[in-house]
């Protein structure tokens, strides 16, 4: 047993090496494995924070209330109307800017919304659900909505009650400075422009009914 016990002690050299060597690697691989194991479960934690936030981002604030419908006319196309009852000062539709989608554009197109002096709202891009229903609001001398302009959102609300079936609508001079598309009212055949093009009475008119939007009273400012 000496014998055995001694050969046992007295391996040769390169037995003992492959045997350190295999115990030193079964040690690195093991640690190479829980390495893997811990990056694995960040990255897939990561992945879940990118989603959520993911998700954040293409949150649309928008809304139309259920207080309205679309009509077709013959003389004024596709417009609309009151369904019910709707409250001074009740909001009837919000469109958010602050999705990045394209719906802000340099440019004015026909349905845009000049929403700042240099920066036009899109309203084809927007989903009607979330605001965009707003592009067929009718162009109204007597205004029965006023559209309020932040940097984060348009919203028309009702300047008086509103009863069931009455057109809704604004004056586009109110928000367009010089219009992409001008038109004349089918109504009674005044050009539509946008307000540089009013005379100054309907200027002064708009001015103290409290109706032009920011950028519009900024930028007739620079005029007087």
């Amino acid at each position: 047993m000496l014998q055995c016990q001694r050969a046992k002690d007295q391996r040769h050299p390169i037995v003992s090496m492959y045997t350190s060597a295999r115990r030193t690697a079964k040690l690195q691989g093991e640690h190479l494995r829980s390495k893997l194991l811990s990056l694995a479960m960040v990255f897939r934690v990561l992945c879940r924070v990118g989603q959520r936030q993911s998700a954040l981002e293409v949150v649309d604030g928008g809304f139309v209330a259920p207080k309205l419908k679309t009509l077709e006319d013959p003389m004024v196309g596709k417009h609309l109307v009151t369904s019910e009852t709707v409250a001074r000062s009740e909001v009837l539709f919000k469109v958010d800017l602050t999705v990045e989608d394209g719906r802000l554009l340099r440019d004015p197109n026909m349905y845009s919304l000049q929403v700042s002096e240099h920066q036009h709202l899109d309203l084809q891009k927007v989903p009607d659900d979330k605001g965009g229903i707003a592009r067929f609001l009718s162009h109204l001398d007597e205004p029965n909505l006023k559209p309020v302009i932040t940097d984060e959102s348009v919203t028309f609300s009702a300047v008086r009650k509103l009863e069931p079936g009455e057109e809704l609508g604004f004056h586009y001079c109110t928000t367009e400075w010089s219009m992409a598309s001008p038109f004349e009212c089918a109504k009674d055949g005044q050009s539509i422009q946008g307000f540089v093009y009013l005379d100054a009475e309907t200027q002064d008119i708009l001015k103290k009914k409290e109706l032009l939007a920011a950028h519009i009273q900024r930028m007739a400012s620079k005029l007087e």
